[in-house]
């Protein structure tokens, strides 16, 4: 089967959910609007990164040898990486992939195992994962499958976007921690999420370049100038949002935590 586009991704997403636009405001389809922002944001780091990928280290080599990233694919896997929550939302990752490939789609189906583990490492996840047999079977699909500069947009993408527009990797991870809790795995993905959000900044020599040229502030360069729709006050709560995560972290991290092993 041909490689997904963003309409068939669409129609997969709303299929069986929305069947009138005006239930996609419904509390129960918050996680719909989540995917279109996901999708939305996806297609906008890639067309940056496309047109300034010799001055993204991260990306620049996977360019040189593949060519330009497309931008309707990160959308398409945008809108699906959470499909699996409308067949069972707590084991949405699997249940999602098991729903894709049924349908054909088994190369695009990987998104949504891997949206929620940076580096295809069950380790960096938002949460623990209940059950042995469930983070073996997770554990080793992703060892089986290569990871690409699309994952890491999904994934990325998955820790800014809310249901209600973007913010901060930094307030989105204090949320999320808020709501979930602390697991053994919190500090480990908290530091793996800002180093993966790092790898979407333009290298330092060229933001100085355009500062010294063009009189860009520091600020017009960063990551999140992409999304002007996040308010100043967020912007500007970042340090105090670390602060504040880190220290949720510490003070409700296990007395002896057990740090998993990779295989």
């Amino acid at each position: 089967m041909e490689q997904m586009n963003a309409k068939v991704a669409l129609n997969l997403l709303l299929k069986d959910v929305i069947d009138d636009p005006r239930e996609l405001d419904l509390d129960k389809n918050r996680w719909v609007r989540h995917c279109l922002y996901v999708g939305i944001a996806a297609g906008r780091i890639v067309r940056t990164i496309n047109a300034n990928s010799e001055h993204y280290a991260y990306f620049k080599e996977y360019i040189a040898q593949n060519g330009k990233l497309d931008e309707d694919y990160a959308i398409s896997l945008g809108y699906i990486h959470d499909i699996g929550r409308k067949i069972n939302h707590p084991l949405h990752p699997t249940a999602g992939y098991k729903y894709l490939c049924e349908l054909g789609y088994e190369s695009d189906a990987k998104i949504t195992m891997t949206h929620s583990f940076i580096d295809n490492d069950v380790n960096n996840t938002a949460g623990g994962i209940t059950g042995k047999d469930r983070y073996e079977y997770i554990d080793n699909y992703l060892h089986s499958v290569d990871l690409t500069p699309y994952d890491n947009i999904i994934q990325l993408c998955d820790l800014f976007c809310l249901e209600t527009g973007f913010t901060t990797v930094e307030r989105r991870l204090l949320d999320i921690t808020k709501r979930k809790g602390v697991y053994e795995n919190s500090l480990i993905h908290f530091n793996k999420t800002m180093e993966l959000l790092s790898r979407f900044e333009l290298d330092d020599d060229y933001q100085e370049a355009l500062i010294d040229a063009g009189g860009m502030s520091k600020d017009a360069c960063d990551f999140y100038a992409l999304f002007p729709e996040i308010s100043k006050e967020i912007l500007d709560s970042r340090f105090e949002d670390r602060e504040a995560l880190l220290k949720l972290i510490k003070d409700n991290m296990p007395d002896a935590p057990h740090i998993l092993e990779k295989k």
